[in-house]
């Protein structure tokens, strides 16, 4: 019975038609609106996305380009803040398992930990500041999508004489649009 009732239900979907849009409603479907929310909130999902969305997959190796970047910095200093920091620990317990395979001593180890766990730090945000950067510009750029950029529009400044009851030199300013 069930199985019957589902197939019905199927195959009414499946014959029915749908009612014909207005005309109207077909050119407001026609011209999709190119919204800057849609941008910015694909771009914070998958980094990339919104400058697909935008049209300008060129610019997808720079925003990965930045996002491995800042991925191996950030392993480098990971790797390198961990062998210096248990190369400090080993200095300072007592258990005579565990030694300092590094050629520094215990001031230069606390230098080093310190110092990589800063540049790990300073990875951390420059992560942050290209995935920030990628939604931005995904925001401005279908901010601009629409912005006409013709041939006519042009400024041009270039030296200029100006006749007075004397002759005077001057910078002239063009706008063109």
């Amino acid at each position: 019975m069930k199985l019957l009732v589902t197939s019905l239900l199927l195959i009414f979907a499946l014959c029915s038609f749908a009612q014909e849009p207005a005309v109207a409603d077909t050119l407001i479907a026609v011209e999709k609106v190119h919204s800057p929310k849609k941008a910015t909130i694909r771009s914070a999902v998958l980094p990339g996305w919104g400058q697909v969305y935008n049209k300008k997959a060129w610019k997808l190796p720079i925003v990965y380009g930045g996002i491995g970047t800042c991925a191996y910095f950030i392993d480098r200093n990971t790797k390198k803040y961990k062998l210096y920091r248990n190369a400090l620990v080993a200095e300072f317990d007592d258990d005579p398992n565990t030694v300092n395979n590094t050629i520094y001593d215990s001031s230069q180890l606390s230098q080093l930990t310190d110092d990589y766990r800063r540049l790990l730090d300073i990875s951390y945000i420059c992560l942050a500041a290209v995935y920030a950067l990628n939604i931005l510009d995904a925001n401005v750029d279908a901010h601009l999508f629409t912005y006409d950029i013709g041939e006519d529009i042009s400024m041009n400044v270039r030296p200029s004489l100006i006749q007075t009851d004397r002759v005077n030199t001057g910078i002239g300013l063009t706008i063109n649009f």
